[in-house]
């Protein structure tokens, strides 16, 4: 009998898909690898690694600690590959022919355009990876193979040709091609969209990455999670009128505007109920900006840096709550 083909899940050290990304990036995974600083990910998406695997200079201590039961492949600072190479080397090498990488694009440029990269590699060895990280989603094409994708319609969608000679068929989106010519350094296959659900690219030749932007989510479930009833509840039992204010001018308004990412609004949440001593409403907010993409270390200079303004007293009463919050959702 042949042995199953192993899928593997890698968490890097990029943004952290939106929370309306997760259930598909997590889907069918038996293997969860986490390269050095995509360990934080680990506790907000709740799996637990099998292994960590990097130099781990990015890494916090207290995520070591809290997987301290994991094994660690550990590698030495000056190395020539990226951790996320090495988190990929060892899911090949226990059974992985296919991976799926949260977290693989931040805001290093250099090492986003490597992962892009890295994926077409592999692509042409005949590895399967999906990328994600933020609203984004990214997937590279052969000519091995067709890529469908259910889309809702508008969804922003992008083609880049990764070397010479790529030629692309695409059906399902507003500007169709058929078997048209993709040059390298050209952004000619970028801003199209899905047009009816669902969205088809044939490889005829060269290697293509296939990019979608997703929607923003809806930012009340983005920042409640599964707190969601309980935090309604709570709202409602202070007053119904205000709570419907809450939720529909708030979460639904102002926090859905475009011009600042959910990341950064959680984060400018964070730093003025810091200056309020709002203690009791900090919870959801570093809950919020955890699930949208902001890693605990921003959270912690969100307050270091409000304390400048608001003065020291109200930000060490901040961050012994984020302690607290942190202890109780390890």
């Amino acid at each position: 009998m042949t042995a199953a083909r192993r899928t593997a899940l890698v968490l890097a050290g990029g943004t952290l898909p939106a929370p309306q990304l997760w259930q598909l990036a997590l889907a069918g995974h038996d293997l969860v690898i986490a390269a050095d600083g995509g360990l934080a990910h680990a506790r907000i998406l709740g799996v637990t690694p099998d292994l960590i695997v990097g130099d781990l200079d990015s890494v916090e201590a207290r995520d070591l600690q809290r997987y301290e039961q994991v094994p660690v492949e550990r590698h030495p600072h000056a190395k020539d590959e990226l951790d996320l190479e090495l988190a990929l080397t060892a899911a090949w090498t226990r059974g992985a022919s296919s991976a799926t990488v949260v977290g693989a694009f931040g805001s290093r440029l250099d090492q986003s355009f490597g992962a892009l990269l890295i994926a077409g590699r592999l692509a042409v060895e005949g590895r399967k990876l999906v990328l994600f990280a933020g609203n984004h989603e990214a997937h590279v094409a052969t000519p091995a193979a067709v890529l469908e994708r259910a889309l809702a319609p508008g969804t922003t969608v992008s083609l880049l040709a990764l070397g010479p000679g790529c030629r692309v068929t695409t059906q399902g989106v507003k500007f169709p091609l058929s078997d048209a010519p993709l040059s390298m350094g050209s952004g000619f296959g970028l801003s199209n969209a899905a047009s009816d659900g669902k969205v088809r690219l044939t490889v005829h030749s060269g290697v293509v990455a296939f990019l979608v932007e997703h929607q923003q989510g809806n930012p009340r479930e983005a920042i409640w999670g599964a707190q969601a009833d309980r935090i309604s509840a709570a709202l409602a039992e202070a007053d119904a009128d205000l709570r419907e204010l809450v939720e529909r001018v708030a979460y639904g308004e102002v926090f859905a505007r475009a011009g600042l990412d959910l990341a950064t609004r959680e984060l400018i949440a964070v730093a003025l109920l810091t200056a309020a001593d709002g203690v009791n409403e900090l919870p959801t907010h570093f809950r919020g900006a955890l699930r949208s993409g902001a890693s605990e270390r921003q959270v912690r200079e969100a307050i270091i840096h409000s304390a400048m303004f608001i003065g020291f007293p109200r930000a060490l009463a901040a961050m012994r709550a984020l302690q607290r919050f942190l202890e109780r959702t390890s």
